[in-house]
């Protein structure tokens, strides 16, 4: 429960973050539709979607008594608007960083056959890499404890 209370304070937090700097510098409607262009043809999309199921498996283990199709029909919503909803959040970071023809020229490079290899390959690289980083986390840890233990720490 405190998992899924962290998730949705750490999902406001970032909103009302987000909602404020867009407030201050409004991406054009332009800008939001070469920046979801991008995130397509880049498979990110794809890599996001993953996730989705990813949170609901977490947050069906934390609330069990939850019927199975409330999480069904509730992932299928939130499915729907996934990359809309991103982009419009994304939109202000990326605008502090890239601008209009710069995302315009990525997207060309997405469009050219190594681009859509790259983009394909996107969603397994991601994940092989997490697994591959939470391996590396969980070794930083060891050695870090085992530091502790030999400095008398623990």
């Amino acid at each position: 429960m405190k998992k899924i209370l962290f998730i949705l304070v750490f999902v406001l937090g970032v909103s009302v973050v987000t909602m404020a700097q867009t407030a201050q510098n409004q991406p054009s409607k332009e800008y939001v539709a070469e920046l979801k262009k991008m995130i397509v043809s880049s498979g990110s999309d794809a890599t996001f979607k993953v996730m989705i199921p990813q949170m609901f498996a977490m947050m069906k283990q934390q609330l069990p008594n939850v019927p199975a199709e409330f999480w069904t029909e509730t992932e299928k919503e939130m499915m729907k608007t996934l990359v809309d909803d991103l982009v419009e959040m994304l939109a202000p970071i990326y605008q502090k960083h890239l601008t209009l023809k710069d995302l315009q020229e990525i997207v060309k490079f997405y469009e050219s056959p190594i681009g859509k290899k790259m983009a394909a390959a996107q969603p397994a690289i991601t994940s092989e890499s997490m697994k591959v980083g939470q391996q590396w986390g969980m070794n930083i840890a060891m050695k870090v404890q085992e530091a502790l233990k030999a400095k008398g720490y623990m």
